[in-house]
């Protein structure tokens, strides 16, 4: 075969390598934008559960601390200030 012949092979073979790593890049990367997506919904989600735990976990803490029981048990827990002289 002439050296020609040979360079133009090559340059067929690594022109279709590089078409089939760019498609596999392509849909590897669609496929990872869809996956980023769904951790985005899942995370905010997430946070929309957690906030809305912690505002009734605070609710229900004042709530206890405002009881009678609550109160009896553990005495007036009311801030003190401190008088400096």
């Amino acid at each position: 075969m002439e050296p020609i012949l040979k360079s133009e092979i090559f340059f067929f073979i690594s022109s279709v390598a590089v078409i089939l790593f760019t498609v596999v890049f392509l849909i590897f990367g669609f496929y990872l934008i869809k996956i980023m997506r769904n951790f985005s919904h899942i995370s905010d989600k997430l946070k929309k559960g957690v906030d809305n735990a912690s505002a009734s976990l605070e609710e229900v803490g004042e709530s206890i601390k405002e009881s009678k029981l609550f109160s009896f048990i553990f005495g007036d827990q009311k801030k003190k200030k401190k008088s400096r002289n």
